[in-house]
């Protein structure tokens, strides 16, 4: 039995063009973006609301990224979470990997990527999702 609910979006990143635009580009892939600026907001949104799959920026103000997903796992929040940051190196890796985010994504990225990933983590975590978004 397939699930009509609108696949929910987390978007945080520190680059309000950046959380705008990926809105933007998922909203008229049938997703209802939720913004956040900071891992902080991010974690507040997540508590609130039913959300599916959560796409952080890394480098943020306050807290990264990576301590934002972690936040949100030890809370019961066991979605895909993917990772973007302009900075890759091994020891982001490596703790992306120690969180189990579901990808972990160099910016700048495409939005082909990007969406493709979406669409990967949603189709690998939910059998409702209509992968044709």
């Amino acid at each position: 039995m397939r699930n009509s609910t609108q696949p929910v979006m987390l978007i945080t990143d520190d680059d309000r063009s950046f959380r705008e635009t990926m809105a933007e580009v998922f909203s008229r892939r049938g997703f209802a973006p939720l913004l956040a600026a900071n891992g902080e907001e991010a974690i507040h949104v997540a508590q609130e609301a039913i959300v599916h799959v959560a796409l952080f920026d890394f480098h943020m103000p306050q807290r990264t990224g990576l301590e934002s997903i972690s936040a949100c796992r030890s809370m019961g929040i066991n979605i895909p979470y993917i990772l973007l940051t302009g900075a890759l190196d091994s020891a982001i890796a490596t703790q992306a990997e120690d969180v189990e985010v579901f990808s972990l994504l160099e910016k700048p990225v495409s939005i082909q990527i990007v969406t493709g990933v979406v669409k990967e983590a949603m189709a690998s975590h939910y059998p409702w999702f209509e992968s044709g978004r």
